[in-house]
């Protein structure tokens, strides 16, 4: 059970006073002691504001000031969690440390202010909603390789099982260091502050094996909405128990950036989770709620670039990706990438093949060469297509487009011994697809089951429902026609066994039964 210094009633004691406060004000400090136990980002603000309102002259509280220093400090650590800038709480931190008295000669010595701001200084927190350009500086500069013997987080030890503060702030530098991670004990941690949330929620986001999830305080605490995002996670990962959901962690992460919009992290990755779902103008919103703050964001300006994309505003999209390649430095591959794609839905093919080739020499991606593939293909470039198409499927095998379209060429070049076995790889890639989709069809009825006939948030299971059978249903159709067209490749060839052994796989389709039982009359006339 946690040491804390109860006669002082402040989570970093200076020293007891001769004569203890008025009852209303040990009660007072008692609860702004019990919130920063709790821990949530709303608890810590509140508890913050008890200290400082204890803290006025003329009778300042004994403890208040230490306890709005520790309240301070903590906010900002959680801001750094959150990915909320955390300069004006730790300049807060800083204000409340030069108030802080010395001990009095004979008292119990607290941790130093100045030793969990040195130690804290150390940690970069979550900086992936940060710009690229901010991401790299604050990197390197605080997210160095620690030396196990590190001064300013050795300085800790002697108080990381009396002081929470020091143990919240020792746990964020050893979870970002995976050399120290390994010497985390949760076991240990969690008895030593059994019932204090604020270093269980510590240790959840951290993980490993034997470290409870987040998910289970919040249901104790409702005001713990700090667990959202690495509930959202855990959705979006899944793990050997529970399978990902996308709409879940795309929900989770919308409760997350509602209770948090001054994280772009949380913004931005709501934004993403948005647009796995299909939930394009969600995500538009989320990303230009980032850009409103910081015009010139690289991964916003590329959400709101691909969100434009596919909700097919075209002329906004170039503009933004545009926008993107004036700017430089970051990004740039992607922003030719997406402007080349839109200038090819607009039909500009010009425009478009131009972007894609710069694309393709700063971005090695299986959707950069397909994109140029199908550019070359309509400026009947036919021996250009086929490279991109040909390289794009080396790039990724299940890019069933790709050896479709690569067949589709050989077929114009009159190649049928080339597309023959192009078109019956893309049968077997789409039907791999439908079998796919089908499969994550069953895993959602057993979800539904599991959850007795119905999944949060409302519509979520028709809409995965309704995207999973189509997905199904036309990966299905592809795969027959394929089979049909590597059918009539072996025929020409002269080739009737695997001509016949196709035809059968095409036939088996509803939409391709009348064609194919025609093209398999023909085979079966051949010698």
């Amino acid at each position: 059970m946690t040491r804390f210094l109860v006669a002082c009633l402040a989570i970093a004691v200076t020293g007891c006073a001769a004569r203890g406060p008025s009852p209303q004000v040990a009660a007072e400090l008692g609860k702004a002691t019990a919130l920063v136990r709790e821990g949530c980002y709303a608890c810590l603000q509140d508890a913050l504001a008890i200290f400082e309102r204890l803290s006025m002259p003329p009778r300042p509280a004994t403890g208040a000031a230490a306890g709005a220093f520790d309240a301070a400090l903590l906010i900002a650590m959680r801001e750094k969690e959150l990915g909320i800038p955390a300069d004006a709480s730790l300049e807060r931190a800083r204000q409340w440390a030069a108030r802080i008295s010395s001990p009095k000669p004979g008292s119990v010595p607290a941790v130093s202010p100045t030793v969990l701001l040195d130690a804290a200084a150390l940690v970069a927190g979550e900086t992936a909603g940060l710009d690229p350009e901010q991401r790299a500086q604050l990197t390197g500069r605080t997210r160095v390789a620690l030396d196990p013997a590190n001064l300013q987080r050795r300085a800790l030890d002697a108080w990381v099982d009396t002081n929470p503060v020091a143990q919240y702030v020792a746990l964020m530098i050893d979870c970002e260091q995976t050399r120290l991670r390994a010497s985390i004990n949760p076991a240990g941690v969690l008895a030593n502050y059994e019932g204090v949330p604020l270093i269980q929620f510590r240790l959840a986001v951290c993980g490993g094996p034997g470290v409870p999830p987040a998910a289970p305080i919040r249901e104790a605490h409702p005001r713990f909405l700090d667990t959202l995002p690495w509930e959202a996670r855990r959705a979006l990962v899944g793990s050997q128990t529970e399978a990902i959901d996308l709409y879940q962690g795309a929900a989770l992460f919308g409760q997350a950036h509602a209770a948090f919009p001054q994280s772009p992290w949380l913004a931005i990755s709501f934004a993403r989770s948005s647009q796995s779902i299909a939930e394009f103008e969600a995500a538009l919103t989320a990303f230009d709620a980032v850009l409103a703050d910081t015009p010139t964001h690289r991964d916003a300006m590329l959400g709101r670039v691909t969100s434009l994309s596919y909700l097919m505003r075209h002329q906004e999209a170039i503009v933004t990706a545009t926008r993107m390649i004036e700017l430089g430095t970051w990004l740039i591959g992607d922003a030719h990438y997406w402007r080349a794609w839109n200038h090819y839905n607009l039909k500009a093919l010009e425009p478009a093949w131009a972007d894609a080739e710069i694309a393709i020499k700063l971005m090695q991606t299986t959707n950069v060469f397909m994109l140029a593939g199908l550019i070359a293909y309509d400026r009947q470039e036919l021996p250009t297509a086929l490279l991109r198409f040909d390289r794009a499927f080396e790039l990724d095998v299940t890019n069933c487009d790709a050896v479709w379209m690569g067949s589709l060429v050989r077929v114009d070049q009159q190649d049928w011994p080339g597309a023959s076995p192009g078109f019956a790889r893309a049968m077997s890639c789409f039907s791999n697809a439908a079998s796919q989709a089908k499969s994550d069809l069953a895993a959602l009825d057993a979800e539904v089951r599991r959850a007795g006939g119905t999944l949060r948030p409302p519509g979520r299971e028709q809409r995965q429902r309704t995207r999973l059978t189509r997905d199904m249903e036309v990966a299905a159709e592809r795969s027959a026609q394929s089979a049909f067209n590597a059918a009539q490749g072996f025929a020409r060839m002269g080739q009737k066994a695997l001509a016949l052994a196709h035809v059968e796989r095409a036939i088996a389709h509803p939409r391709m039964k009348e064609k194919g039982e025609a093209l398999k009359l023909a085979i079966e006339k051949m010698p």
